[in-house]
């Protein structure tokens, strides 16, 4: 006879606007009392040893979700051993040494428990066990001879397809409402790339739904967990899919004849095949994910939600009558922020170099992590100038400029420093350029930021930037050449890459006002009517997201023979509203605290700040902490003195 534990209550907690049921499976710390229950004094352990499951019902009003703990059986000691549990019953046809269950000894115990994951008090309870919809007892072998009367359990796992069917044992959540809605449900998952399933129970086929949250080791600027949106969850894990196939086309390219067509064509399937199965990933490589799993549901329709291979912890769930699951994303997600610091991480199974918001180097380019004492920055990605024009440069997330359509507001701000090179090598590079497609030269859609102070939109319209649109009557120019000298529509300035520091470039657009800020400053300003060709950004907005290939640092598009940029950028910020230059000046000090020392002229890197006064931590005219060793400028009551 089943043993289950079964826990019914009415939770009614306080609701969003929207959302006309709320579970959490944490109050105040502590369990809810269905799982409070379940785990009894046992320390969270539901003791089912009979057939390993424990059942848990919240009921919200018109929602109602059961959460099934199974198990799978305990784990031999040691094969043919004293611990052996699985017994076999009658062979399974076509499958070699496998037989059905007739029984096991003993499972392995169901955990409900309570977690913080770290800094952000995101609680959950999780249960054992991993879904298998099926199980049989595969006799076990040693030295390729099988091993009398010893057997284990195997597996066979969900396919999103529904031919399979679903699972009967392990963890699993089941959905279900008296009207039509969407769920969005608290969850945190141990390895973010183990595909997760919504299921709809009467057909057995996955359905779409949409993951938003935290990925370990997704940081922002300043080190603290950065909450994804939707998009960014998506970009994380999907960049690389065509990458292999990327290398073999530009291979070919270089080397005709390097890779057959059927090769090509192999590699493109391959990639088309991981492509679909993309939409069930909601992490990146074996990091955590918690956050957010939203879904469509239709009334008196059941749907279980699960992971392929893994178990999937639970902290409770809205339901939101009548709306769906888009609609819920559009009023979750808020403001689009995109940030990078392009730190890296070792990939598990290519060893590869990768970037946790999924950027990627293309050409000679490469990501640098210093830990030198002194460094501004520690990461950041270093371009190249050539030998060949349009090759190098970091390809960004294709979504990053998708995201402006309802605010008509765009910012894109980094750092940057043309260190080692000669003005000469970089006169006319774009630092920031956007395209429809690779190699898509010199027609709409595209955009691009110069490092010479234009801007330039032809999207859906397009935008000259003239000096008749400039709010002096002139175009500030730096890094001009002679031929341009005389040019009425041009103010001509002196380099600001020249010094070779770091500065900060933001470019901040709007349907009828466009601003170039350096380090902070107002350079470029134009004012457009937004309905004359020659004067319409607006493009850029309603057709922002046909820009998909997005290029830092490179010349990648047009057909001219300009070098790429061969700069350093760091601190990389896109976002779908308009920053004020008093934004703009926090974020500076927020990614630079010593920028204002650094920019001022006695701030040159290698001249650093002692105190002599306290014994407390040293600083550098970075902001950086420096050892008791250094020597620069003594500062010493409120006197500054050089010590060489």
């Amino acid at each position: 006879m089943k043993k289950i534990f079964t826990l019914v209550t009415v939770v009614l907690c306080a609701m969003s606007a929207n959302a006309q049921d709320v579970y959490n499976a944490i109050v105040d710390g502590k369990l809810a009392s269905e799982f409070a229950a379940v785990a009894g004094e046992s320390g969270g352990v539901a003791n089912n040893t009979v057939n390993g499951q424990s059942v848990v019902v919240m009921n919200a009003g018109k929602a109602t979700v059961t959460g099934v703990g199974g198990t799978t059986p305990a784990n031999d000691t040691e094969i043919g051993g004293a611990a052996q549990q699985i017994v076999p019953g009658a062979p399974v046809e076509g499958r070699e040494n496998t037989y059905y269950i007739e029984s096991v000894g003993a499972w392995n115990d169901v955990n409900w428990g309570m977690k913080n994951q770290g800094d952000i008090d995101f609680w959950y309870v999780t249960g054992t066990g991993n879904p298998y919809v099926e199980m049989y007892a595969l006799q076990n072998s040693k030295d390729g001879e099988l091993i009398e009367g010893s057997y284990k359990a195997d597996y066979v796992y969900y396919e999103p397809d529904g031919s399979l069917g679903m699972p009967i044992t392990g963890l699993y959540y089941k959905f279900t409402a008296t009207a039509k809605g969407a769920f969005k449900v608290k969850v945190w998952a141990n390895k973010g790339n183990r595909k997760t399933f919504v299921v709809n129970a009467k057909d057995m086929k996955a359905q779409p739904l949409y993951a938003s949250g935290y990925i370990n080791g997704v940081n922002d600027a300043d080190g603290k967990k950065r909450l994804l949106t939707v998009q960014e969850v998506d970009s994380v894990h999907h960049v690389y899919i065509y990458d292999a196939y990327d290398k073999m086309v530009k291979a070919n390219e270089e080397n005709p004849g390097t890779y057959t067509e059927e090769q090509l064509a192999e590699k493109k399937a391959e990639c088309d095949a991981m492509a679909v199965e993309r939409q069930y990933v909601i992490g990146n490589g074996n990091q955590n994910f918690w956050g957010w799993l939203t879904f469509d549901i239709e009334a008196g329709e059941e749907y279980w939600v699960f992971q392929h291979s893994s178990q999937i912890g639970f902290g409770g769930f809205e339901f939101h009558e009548g709306k769906t699951a888009e609609e819920l994303i559009s009023g979750i997600e808020g403001a689009y922020v995109y940030t990078t610091n392009f730190s890296t991480y070792e990939d598990d199974e290519t060893g590869e170099r990768m970037t946790w918001k999924g950027e990627k180097i293309v050409g000679a380019g490469q990501f640098t992590s210093t830990e030198e004492e002194g460094a501004i920055f520690g990461d950041y990605f270093q371009n190249v100038s050539g030998p060949s024009p349009r090759s190098n440069y970091c390809l960004l997330p294709e979504d990053v400029l998708a995201h402006s359509g309802k605010t008509h507001e765009l910012t894109i701000a980094f750092w940057v420093s043309a260190e080692g090179f000669t003005p000469d090598q970089y006169t006319y590079a774009p630092m920031f350029t956007a395209y429809a497609q690779q190699n898509n030269p010199n027609t709409w859609p595209m955009m691009a930021l110069q490092s010479r102070g234009p801007i330039q939109v032809n999207n859906a319209g397009w935008c000259d930037f003239l000096g008749a649109q400039h709010v002096n009557g002139k175009v500030n120019i730096y890094n001009a050449n002679s031929w341009e000298a005389g040019d009425a529509a041009y103010n001509f300035v002196n380099n600001w890459l020249e010094d070779q520091k770091w500065h900060y470039y933001t470019a901040v657009f709007t349907d009828t006002n466009v601003k170039v800020f350096l380090d902070g400053v107002v350079k470029n300003e134009w004012n457009i009517d937004g309905v004359t060709e020659g004067q319409i950004v607006s493009g850029l907005f309603t057709n922002g997201a046909d820009l998909k290939y997005v290029c830092l640092g490179g010349n990648q598009a047009w057909d001219w023979g300009d070098n790429d940029a061969p700069f350093r950028f760091a601190r990389l910020m896109i976002k779908n509203t308009k920053m004020s230059a008093g934004e703009i000046k926090a974020q500076m000090l927020a990614d630079f605290p010593g920028y204002e020392e650094y920019q001022s002229g006695t701030g040159i890197m290698g001249v650093n700040v002692t105190k002599t006064t306290t014994n407390g931590a040293i600083y550098n005219l970075a902001g950086q902490k420096v050892n008791d060793t250094y020597k620069g400028i003594i500062i010493k009551d409120g006197k500054k003195m050089i010590n060489k």
